[in-house]
């Protein structure tokens, strides 16, 4: 007697429905008449829905599996879908590739909203308001810089970036001081600390305190 391997049997197209809904399928592709053809068709989608029950079976659900019998066929079932299915040219055909942004980003622990707040503050006319975001701005970078690396920069490596983010167009003045990268650290760190704390008070489980049982009162009790 011949052995039946299932190494050397053809690979399932549709796993989730097995291989004697395969065959089925197979054979309902050797029947010459339409109408019998469409009716075994009609079967072979109860058992496959069987073997993949829903919950709510709506008119999606059904054309899946209408869709997934077209495809075990290799899109050759010729019957009376009760669907439109998709065709073997749709169904293959690759989505349209989406274009990333081609943005790109200097400095990364800045983020593209800090670039792009330079950009308008450098587009600015001169004036005390623009002096006063540029300082703020200045002093954001220098809060990110920290909180990201968890290291010191100076106030010149700040100058820095700015000048290179905006393209040579704003240089920091030099009186200018922003705030100290201790104080920064400091409070990054007192941050971590209290986010922890709280972390470790949710892990511990309240002590239920034990009630000690009441005393009954005897009879000798009752009488004083």
């Amino acid at each position: 007697m011949e052995k039946d391997y299932n190494t050397e049997r053809p690979d399932l197209i549709i796993k989730e429905y097995g291989r004697n809904v395969q065959k089925m399928v197979n054979y309902a592709l050797g029947i010459d008449d339409r109408a019998r053809r469409t009716r075994l068709a009609y079967i072979i989608v109860s058992v496959m829905e069987q073997l993949n029950p829903t919950p709510n079976p709506n008119d999606e659900y059904y054309l899946k599996l209408w869709n997934h019998l077209n495809i075990i066929s290799g899109y050759k079932m010729d019957i009376d879908f009760p669907y439109e299915v998709l065709t073997e040219d749709v169904h293959s055909k690759k989505p349209e590739r989406i274009p990333y942004n081609d943005n790109h980003i200097k400095y990364r622990f800045y983020g593209r909203n800090m670039e792009k707040a330079l950009r308008d503050i450098a587009d600015m006319e001169d004036s005390d308001e623009k002096q006063a975001l540029l300082i703020h701005t200045a002093n954001q970078l220098k809060i990110k810089y920290i909180v990201w690396n968890k290291d010191i920069i100076s106030d010149e490596q700040i100058a820095a970036h700015i000048l290179h983010m905006t393209e040579g167009k704003i240089l920091l003045p030099s009186d200018i001081e922003l705030v100290s990268a201790n104080e920064i650290l400091k409070q990054v760190k007192a941050e971590e600390a209290e986010l922890q704390a709280k972390a470790n008070l949710k892990k511990r489980k309240p002590v239920k305190k034990s009630v000690a049982p009441k005393k009954r009162k005897t009879s000798t009790d009752r009488r004083r």
